[in-house]
């Protein structure tokens, strides 16, 4: 054997060689180890983050930013914006300064090209809210909304018709109508389904209730360590009774500050109107 391969062939086999090789595959093993487990575990910790403000971002760039933070980005709605740069971030939900707990996803609608014809989803059925969100990521327009009177309670707001098929393939910027079922009025007042707000935060909750048509009440707060603050666990009316249209509701939402818990409860019957923690 070569003298010179021969002492490099005892040198790998030296005790110097071996401890090395042992330290190496021991920072190896810790490596993963604080990958796969310390850091899950410290993300199911509950350790509650502020989410940073994203939008205007290339869509990398807010995935890193959230990152740093223990939040997860993925994309929402695809939406074509004409005058913005085309793969940044237009909007992003939860909303910036929204307290959530690390770990959780933020979707975010990210500036697409403009699409070619596609075929018309069908809406029968659905929310105009849906519908709304729908024909924003299609890049389609909303045209009339023609309410019609209808006997049960699960058309309530619920979508009939729509003014092209189904299927029809159509263009960006295409106008579409809807008609949309109505309970008749009750005592001259028009009727709505108050939506489920319960596990939502204050911001959201806020945004259902007055696109349902509804007002915000007051708004009470109850102590609790178990869950986000201002999270919504009580309202009232109910969720999916029949209202008047601009009736107030009213909510109970979680907070970590003992000081704005108030002693008078909001629902005298909380058990049918309050979400679980």
């Amino acid at each position: 054997m070569n003298p010179t391969l021969e002492k490099t062939f005892f040198a790998l086999r030296s005790p110097f060689a071996l401890k090395l090789y042992i330290l190496i595959a021991a920072l190896i093993a810790l490596f993963f180890f604080f990958d796969r487990v310390l850091m899950p575990l410290y993300v199911k910790g509950g350790e509650i983050v502020t989410v940073p403000d994203v939008t205007g971002k290339a869509f990398e760039e807010a995935e890193q930013r959230l990152k740093q933070l223990g939040l997860v980005a993925k994309r929402g709605y695809e939406v074509y914006d004409p005058k913005k740069k085309l793969g940044t971030v237009l909007s992003q939900n939860p909303l910036p300064q929204s307290k959530v707990k690390a770990g959780r996803s933020i979707y975010l609608s990210v500036n697409t090209a403009r699409r070619e014809n596609a075929p018309l989803p069908d809406f029968k059925g659905r929310t105009l809210t849906d519908a709304k969100l729908t024909l924003e990521r299609l890049s389609l327009r909303l045209g009339k909304i023609e309410e019609v009177p209808v006997t049960k309670k699960e058309d309530d707001g619920m979508i009939l018709s729509q003014s092209i098929a189904p299927g029809t393939t159509v263009s960006v910027e295409t106008v579409i109508g809807f008609k949309v079922g109505r309970l008749p009025a009750e005592g001259g007042v028009q009727q709505g389904v108050v939506p489920d707000v319960l596990q939502r935060t204050l911001s959201e909750a806020e945004a259902l209730i007055v696109t349902a048509g509804f007002t915000i009440g007051e708004v009470r707060y109850r102590y609790s360590t178990s869950l986000v603050p201002n999270t919504v666990i009580a309202q009232s009316p109910k969720q999916g009774e029949l209202a008047p249209l601009g009736k107030p509701v009213e909510l109970v939402v979680s907070t970590n500050d003992k000081q704005k818990e108030k002693e008078k409860p909001l629902i005298e019957s909380e058990e049918d109107t309050t979400s679980t923690p």
